[in-house]
């Protein structure tokens, strides 16, 4: 059982199921929510065709989702991080159909399907509604972002929306993590690594952003909005 200290004293407090409630909620709700320890990069937090008997909310670091294709290929299918909801899509058959695993040294805390009659009787139904609502955007938000051919704007549309994300968050938006390998970026935006190290290279050039291992920092975010929202025709 997680101590109402740790929901009292979390980073994401705000951002989470733990969002407005009193102390009398929040002891309620650690009754509920099932935290992680402290898991290392490439951690399993779910494997595909484990049962999906809840989802997950990310409470530190960072977790990437992927799936296998039937001729063994990875795809990366999302990154998520703190306040962020993932899991969910494996309720509708029971088991998740992608995995999902621990970008660097990250926790999550659980919700289970068993509980929800709970963290609504205590006032977290609404935020769990607005987590989810997040989620369906973000997905939305991708999928306009990757239906564009050109992968300029793909790159530029995702540092746009993780400006976004980070901006909620209460951080630096002008300093955006970057956890993931140039490998699963480039997987996860649809193109080859080439591409995407050319493209970074290009958005350099024109003093858009700068890089490092870990992180992208936007010099011209007005640029780059202009660029990600650049439609073919």
């Amino acid at each position: 059982m997680m101590k109402p200290s740790q929901c009292q004293d979390c980073p994401t407090r705000q951002l989470c199921l733990a969002a407005g409630l009193d102390s009398h909620a929040l002891e309620q709700l650690g009754e509920c929510v099932r935290p992680s320890a402290p898991m290392p990069r490439s951690a399993f937090l779910y494997r595909a065709g484990d049962a999906a008997e809840g989802c997950f909310v990310v409470r530190s670091g960072a977790y990437k989702t992927f799936a296998i294709s039937a001729s063994g290929e990875e795809y990366v299918t999302g990154f998520y991080f703190p306040g962020e909801l993932l899991g969910m899509a494996g309720q509708a058959s029971g088991e998740h159909r992608e995995s999902a695993t621990a970008l660097m040294t990250s926790t999550a805390c659980r919700v289970r399907l068993e509980d929800i009659p709970t963290l609504w009787s205590i006032g977290s139904g609404e935020s769990l509604l607005r987590l989810m609502g997040q989620t369906e955007r973000l997905g939305a938000d991708v999928h306009v972002n990757l239906s564009q051919s050109r992968a300029d704007a793909r790159v530029a549309g995702f540092l746009v929306t993780l400006a976004k994300r980070m901006r909620h968050q209460g951080r630096d938006a002008q300093r955006l993590p970057i956890p993931m390998s140039r490998t699963d970026l480039a997987n996860y935006l649809g193109m080859t690594l080439e591409c995407l190290s050319r493209v970074l290279a290009r958005l350099t050039k024109a003093k858009l952003i700068s890089t490092t291992r870990t992180e992208i920092a936007v010099h011209a975010a007005s640029d780059l909005e202009a660029l990600a929202t650049h439609l073919d025709a």
